[in-house]
């Protein structure tokens, strides 16, 4: 009887076990009813956990007394016990804390509502929809009063970043990088970071924010955050791949004068006989005439041959992507690891970039008080540059030039000019030409809690860059056959940078009553050598050995060695208090200073101060009740940073070196290249920043308004000297001043569970000028490639800069308006003509006028995110108006230079008894005229461009049975610059790759000149976690 009884209860546990282990299906929902998609759903106490489908559905095998934690981003946490029910249904109520969005800010963070700074933030998931290899074009649009223009298409080529404009004219106008909280300076290649790496991106703009990071945040503040585990449920790792290909084709091909309408145009130019002159019968010509007796150049010319160069030397370009991670949490450590492999093939033959990066991020809660830890990225890539150069083949690679001669060699002249010229063609399959790059960021924190509140940190991190760049050009090149046979010519540059950062820094967070304090204050220190050498060969007998032994060269007159070594170290002390009052007042004091060893002693250091209010109106009594104002926010800062502009030794005399033949002999001597700039100190740039923050219907309308205006006095600009003094000499003198507004609104149209439909907009204004230069009332900046001189102006009481000519009338069509332009001799009919500004029968740079700046009036973005449960469609668009383009490739091209390319315009041009109202001018202009910067060159460079389209399917795991393999599985395909509405004559008018050869680089732009085109790029990829 006992042995039955014993029987009996063992079976009966075993079937209430078996029964206990069951499939728990459920549904989760918000406050509001509404089915919440990846929502983690685990077993408490192991490691098996499931996350809800797009509806919001789970099912997870769990026993009758498990208990299961549902844990979403926004939501508080819940507990629920199985039981005996075969169907959960679980409501997620939502977390007002946690919904106050959390801003990165310099050494910190803060919630969105204690903020009195101006702040703009892009998070992952506005990245997560952009397959592009750079930080910079995942900004492009997307940030408020951050400006962004692409300089050229090569492949790794980066952008140009402008925040709230240009604060200085020789100084650095790029942002200030920061990653993971450490600094990685102005001028780092944003190639080495891993865009599927990062979770947001947090612009600072307003005095409040930047003054934190004192003489570097003139310019702004990026602020780069990557991945980590945190806010993972403790629970087997998350592995992530995401891999994408891409095909690139170019976006617009820039228009050229074929072969045959080359050869009528020339022909008929050889036949204009300019006036004043004589004809063949010896008739004077007051005004030029065309003389069809003459012989023509080209007798035949639809047998004259005709060469693509455009289409020689461009391919369709690809890309290829695959970047894997892991994440996740324990009781004490959350880590992020990932590796990324990333090659991409330009539009260009022989160009491209392959990179491998590698990240990963530690954080290790040592005991409750104490906590560590690390931050490594390593970079490693191949940049193939460009082979050819693309603007001489728009601008003076004739159509009619072929590619062989009939010999089968490279041809290596100018056809009508017979000069050396390269071939494009050899040059992508002879030239030799890529950088090298390695780059290590590294830093690891310390952070321990004295007492409740008040935590101490240090953080030891260095950045180290190596750079080395190889370049051969073989003695097979047809230019350098046709020059003597003079062998190959072989060239190595190397870089290398090392940047090391301490801070120790303190903070202490304490909530009284109804006010709360946040203090920080540290001191920094940083050193940032680097070192540099050229070496250069020439004459090697054969293009075996190329770079890897200059010591081959065969003509020792020709070997150049150079090299270079730069320090300059910066200490800092900083503090920053925020107060509040009920969360409805703050208050924010920020302050720095700053030591730099570029100053001389009495000037190394500065201390930038500033402060900035904020009032909560929402939090009001009087606001309580009401329904439709989600958010009401006032805020407002004032302050001043700095920027150092100047190299790290123009405090010293500066000597270079110098040969002189001395007794016929070859003596070493030094010769003062600048003297010594006494009393240089900080460009200093105060602004004031005003703010609006609003919110209606529960937050489904957001919006943000700031009106801004900062001035930068003490700029460091140059002054001529003498040569023998040293040429010139850098002074403090001189004001430019920004001022702006930005707008952002963000709307939730449709929310009904199913489909969803979002969108945001952003608007940018700035408006430069130009205060003061001194002595001077304005510095012309040298353009590249011009006629007329100097086609780009620093004025004053202008932006910066502007575009400066003579306005063009048209062409002379009647005799009449060359008498009364005094320019008999000097015009005729059908050339072009311009604006007298003075009357004296004259065109020159007395005439210039300002004919336009490169800055627009206003630019943005708008987006629209449109989701069917699983299905989701993202459309982004980005505008500019107001802007001018300088067009250096008409500026030749439509005057038809005999041994330069035609633009196929010309065929609309000024003909003699054909065509005489035409305001192109006439053939056989370009010899006999002084073509000075003029408004035919410069263009409208408004533009509408759909940056990019994706539509991506998240499966139902569940539905489709793939729940145990993956948690989750989404293809995507991206459609990138695939339409462009603008009137500018070559195409894309985002152009920004000129640099100044007088040092004003970093405030000129706006040049065409036919840079390495745009891609239009359709993309296709996959993103799996499991």
């Amino acid at each position: 009887m006992k042995l039955k009884l014993l029987t009996l209860l063992l079976l009966n546990f075993g079937l209430i076990s078996l029964s206990a282990q069951r499939t728990v299906s459920g549904t989760v929902t918000d406050d509001s009813g509404q089915p919440l998609p990846g929502v983690n759903v685990i077993v408490q106490g192991t490691s098996k956990g499931v996350v809800t489908d797009f509806d919001g559905n789970f099912s997870i095998e769990a026993g009758t007394s498990d208990i299961l934690e549902f844990s979403y981003v926004g939501f508080l946490p819940r507990e629920v016990t199985v039981g005996d029910k075969a169907s959960l249904s679980v409501r997620m109520i939502t977390d007002t804390q946690q919904l106050d969005e959390v801003v990165v800010i310099g050494y910190g963070i803060s919630s969105k509502k204690d903020l009195v700074s101006s702040v703009s933030s892009v998070k992952s998931d506005a990245l997560e929809n952009q397959p592009v290899p750079r930080v910079d074009q995942a900004l492009q649009g997307r940030a408020a009063g951050v400006e962004v223009t692409s300089n050229n298409g090569a492949p790794g080529n980066g952008a140009t970043i402008r925040i709230r404009g240009n604060s200085s004219i020789n100084g650095n106008n790029n942002p200030l990088f920061v990653v993971d909280g450490f600094i990685v300076g102005t001028d780092f290649n944003l190639n080495n970071i891993n865009i599927n790496d990062i979770e947001s991106i947090d612009v600072l703009k307003d005095a409040t924010a930047l003054s934190i990071y004192g003489t570097r945040g003139a310019s702004g503040v990026v602020l780069i955050t990557t991945k980590s585990g945190k806010g993972l449920p403790e629970s087997k790792p998350v592995f992530s791949i995401n891999s994408y290909v891409s095909v690139d084709n170019m976006v617009n091909k820039i228009p050229i004068l074929g072969g045959k309408g080359y050869v009528d145009y020339i022909n008929e130019a050889g036949q204009f006989i300019p006036g004043p002159g004589i004809d063949h019968n010896g008739t004077m010509l007051p005004v030029g005439m065309t003389d069809t007796s003459l012989p023509l150049q080209y007798d035949n010319p639809g047998e004259v041959p005709t060469t693509d160069w455009i289409d020689t030397v461009s391919q369709t370009g690809f890309v290829y992507n695959t970047d894997i991670s892991v994440k996740g949490r324990t009781k004490s450590t959350n880590y992020y690891n990932s590796l990324s492999y990333f090659k991409q093939e330009g539009v260009l033959r022989n160009s491209g970039l392959e990179r491998v990066t590698f990240r990963s991020n530690f954080d290790i809660d040592v005991s409750e008080r104490f906590k560590m830890g690390l931050r490594l990225n390593l970079s490693s890539f191949k940049k193939e540059n460009n082979k050819v150069n693309f603007s001489q083949i728009v601008t003076a690679v004739l159509p009619i030039r072929t590619i062989y001669d009939d010999e089968g060699n490279f041809t290596g002249t100018n056809p009508i000019s017979g000069t050396l010229q390269r071939n494009p063609e050899a040059d992508i399959q002879l030239r030799q030409t890529h950088d090298l790059v390695t780059n290590l960021i590294s830093n690891a924190y310390f952070e321990y809690e004295l007492f409740h509140g008040f935590k101490l940190k240090t953080a030891l991190g260095a950045t180290l860059n190596f750079y080395k760049n190889n370049n051969y050009q073989p003695g097979s090149l047809p230019e350098r056959i046709l020059n003597n046979n003079v062998g190959g010519f072989a060239q190595v540059n190397t870089a290398q940078t090392k940047d090391i950062l301490s801070e120790t820094t303190f903070t202490y967070d304490k909530d009284f009553g109804d006010h709360s304090l946040k203090l920080l204050g540290g001191f920094t220190a940083q050193k940032i050598t680097s070192e540099s050498t050229s070496s250069s060969a020439e004459g090697f007998p054969n293009d075996v050995v190329k770079y890897n032994n200059l010591a081959l060269g065969s003509d020792p007159e020709t070997y150049q060695v150079s090299s270079g070594y730069n320090q300059r170290t910066l200490t800092s002390l900083l503090g920053r208090l925020t107060y509040g009052y009920k969360s409805k007042y703050i208050i924010t004091l920020v302050g720095r200073q700053d030591g730099s060893s570029v100053f001389e002693e009495g000037n190394k250091y500065s201390f930038f101060p500033s402060a900035g209010v904020a009032w909560n109106v929402h939090e009001e009594n009087f606001m309580k009740d009401n329904n439709t104002v989600s958010n009401l926010k006032l805020r407002g800062s004032y302050g001043i940073v700095g920027e150092q502009g100047v190299s790290a030794y123009n405090s010293f005399d500066l000597f270079n070196p110098q040969f002189n033949y001395f007794n016929e002999t070859l003596t070493p001597a030094v010769i003062l290249a600048a003297p010594g700039s006494d009393g240089l100190t900080w460009e200093t740039t105060k602004q004031l920043d005003l703010g609006i923050e609003m919110a209606f219907f529960n937050n489904r309308i957001s919006l943000e308004a700031d009106y801004y205006k900062k001035k930068t006095e003490d700029l460091l600009l140059f002054r001529d000297l003498p040569n023998t003094a040293g040429n010139r000499v850098l002074e403090n003198v001189g004001s430019v001043e920004n001022k702006g507004f930005e707008f952002v609104l963000n709307t939730v149209n449709i929310s009904n569970g199913n489909f969803n439909w979002d969108t945001s907009f952003t608007l940018s204004t700035n408006k430069s000028k130009v205060l003061d230069l001194g002595d001077e009332e304005f510095i012309d900046i040298q353009s590249t490639g011009n006629q007329g001189g100097p086609s780009a102006r620093l004025l004053v009481g202008e932006p910066m800069p502007v575009f400066f000519g003579a306005e063009y009338l048209g062409t002379y069509k009647d005799p009449q308006e060359i008498i009364d332009d005094q320019a008999i001799g000097r015009a005729f009919l059908g050339s072009p003509r311009y604006r007298d500004v003075n009357g004296d029968g004259t065109i020159n740079r007395e005439d210039y006028t300002v004919m336009g700046s490169p800055q627009p009036d206003f630019y943005g973005g708008f987006r629209n995110n449109f989701s069917y449960k699983g299905l989701s469609l993202d459309i982004f668009f980005q505008y500019s108006y107001g802007a001018e383009i300088f067009n250096t490739v008409t500026q030749r091209s439509l005057f038809g230079r005999g041994d330069e390319n035609i633009d196929p315009r010309v065929q609309d041009r000024w003909m003699e008894g054909m065509n005489e109202t035409s305001d192109i001018p006439r053939a056989g202009t370009s010899t006999n005229l002084f073509n000075p910067n003029s408004t035919l060159n410069v263009e409208d460079g408004s533009f509408i461009r759909l940056r990019s389209v994706t539509l991506s399917y998240d499966i139902p795991l569940q539905k489709a049975r793939l729940d145990h393999l993956f948690t989750k599985l989404k293809f995507y395909i991206t459609g990138r610059n695939l339409w462009l509405l603008s009137d500018f004559t070559l195409g894309d008018p985002e152009v920004n790759s000129f640099t100044a050869g007088s040092g004003f680089g970093s405030v000129s732009q706006g040049f065409a000149t036919g840079q390495y085109p745009y891609a239009r790029s359709i993309v296709t990829g996959v993103q799996i976690e499991f």
